[in-house]
């Protein structure tokens, strides 16, 4: 039989093709205990009217309703530049709770306008981003991968004592 996750996919792929189908991720400094205390991700005005393209353009500031995702996962991993903590979290795109999803460069395509930033390979989420739709996180240490964790395991055990994490081992 196949769990929420796997419906979601399979869903997912018919109705909206294998583009939209795979995972999205999202770089960010900020950690999970955090992101799991705000509910998920959260946009800066989640009922905010601002289109897409005005979020790629960056003219929303605080009134910006989208957040953004990329398709890259290699793309999110290149942002994980710090002297601290970075995590890239893999996030299902069309869960349950998910705000509506833009394919960024195909907005810039309806308007016949260019993208400014088409190496991003951007998905924009409008308002918010379920926990629940959050798959799993890179944890990043000093730029350098640290470990893999399945978000799952981390709701079962908050301290990271998870038996499937994935240590980097050098």
């Amino acid at each position: 039989m196949l769990g929420p996750s796997r419906f979601i996919y399979v869903a997912s792929f018919i109705l909206l093709g294998p583009a939209l189908a795979a995972n999205l991720f999202r770089m960010t400094f900020i950690p999970p205990v955090q992101i799991k205390a705000a509910g998920g991700f959260v946009a800066n005005n989640p009922d905010g009217t601002g289109s897409v393209t005005e979020h790629a353009r960056n003219t929303l500031g605080n009134e910006d309703p989208w957040i953004s995702t990329t398709s890259s996962k290699k793309f999110a991993q290149s942002g994980a530049t710090s002297p601290s903590d970075a995590y890239v979290y893999e996030i299902i795109p069309r869960g349950p709770g998910n705000g509506e999803i833009k394919d960024v460069q195909k907005e810039f395509d309806k308007i016949g306008e260019e993208n400014p930033h088409p190496e991003e390979k951007e998905f924009s989420i409008k308002g918010h981003i379920p926990w629940g739709n959050i798959v799993g996180w890179e944890k990043w240490t000093r730029s350098k991968y640290a470990k893999t964790v399945n978000r799952q395991d981390y709701d079962a055990d908050p301290a990271g004592n998870s038996k499937r994490e994935i240590p980097f081992i050098a």
